[in-house]
């Protein structure tokens, strides 16, 4: 496409000549592409404007946060786990911006250069690896360990009530087992079902029985062993029915017999068909409550 410019001749006559129209670029588009592309994937957009060095630096400082958090167990407490959320998505939101920058100014940077398409390759498979890494079969069992649920029942209430999402530490047990008192995730007969939730009461050797609404541990009331203090405001009417009749019960090598919180509304080794719990079912203990409806009590130790 082209316009006619009136140019003088050499009659001093007014004639005409054809000059190519330059296109005119949205000074935008540039550092929109490269604003989309870092919220992907960080990096992207600083390899898009030609500073692949920065980054892959960029892309790979996130997975290092996240594993020095894993490793230093920062997020096993609610006060760690917030201030490492709050830092890394700062960095997330500095990575996006420095790439939007750049793209707005419209010039390289004195380090930029320019992308040849192996150079483009290269960095853009590192980048992208590092950003898809956290996600891997790999990582998950070497730092799987920190993982998150919501509880669907009230049978642990007061610690746990219905509907609370609660952050587990997978790897408690692996080296030592529950004690007595401790609070354990555990399956359920099956591998593939959901995790449940109880208080160990019982351990080898221990004789549990129940008789006239109340919990025998070694012929004394379990309620007297140290029960913790209710954390917030629970969620109401978490108590209902009455204490079933059992036992006595002595607890063999490797099994656990435990009881949910909620004791006279929790399906538990109290129960018949339920049973004691074993060693090889033991997947981990709750940690906290990182969320619930009430407010007092979120980031509540579960003890």
């Amino acid at each position: 496409m082209s316009r006619q410019i009136p140019e003088p001749n050499g009659d001093g006559l007014v004639g005409i000549t054809a000059r190519p129209l330059v296109p005119v670029r949205s000074p935008w588009k540039k550092p929109t592409i490269t604003l989309l592309l870092s919220l992907i994937l960080p990096g992207l957009g600083q390899l898009l404007n030609g500073e692949p060095w920065k980054g892959f630096f960029f892309a790979a400082s996130l997975p290092i946060l996240t594993i020095a958090a894993l490793r230093g167990r920062i997020v096993f407490s609610f006060l760690g786990l917030v201030i490492f959320f709050f830092f890394f998505n700062v960095w997330r939101i500095w990575i996006c911006a420095d790439a939007f920058r750049v793209a707005r100014r419209g010039t390289q940077p004195e380090r930029a250069f320019s992308l040849t398409p192996l150079t483009f390759i290269v960095f853009g498979s590192l980048i992208i690896a590092c950003g898809l890494g956290p996600s891997s079969n790999y990582f998950l069992q070497k730092f799987g360990y920190f993982r998150a649920f919501r509880v669907p029942s009230g049978s642990f209430c007061p610690a746990i009530c219905e509907g609370e999402r609660v952050v587990t530490d997978m790897g408690a047990y692996v080296k030592f087992p529950p004690k007595r008192g401790d609070v354990i995730m555990f399956e359920y007969h099956s591998a593939k079902g959901p995790l449940f939730i109880k208080r160990v009461i019982g351990v080898e050797g221990d004789v549990v029985s129940g008789t006239d609404g109340a919990i025998l541990l070694n012929g004394r009331p379990f309620d007297g062993h140290s029960r913790p203090p209710i954390c917030g405001q629970p969620a109401e009417g978490h108590r209902s029915g009455e204490e079933p009749r059992f036992g006595p019960v002595k607890v063999p090598a490797s099994s656990f017999f435990v009881v949910g919180d909620n004791s006279t509304n929790s399906y538990d080794s109290r129960i018949p068909g339920f049973g004691l719990v074993t060693l090889d079912q033991v997947r981990g203990r709750p940690v906290y409550i990182y969320w619930s409806t009430g407010k007092s009590r979120i980031g509540c130790a579960v003890n």
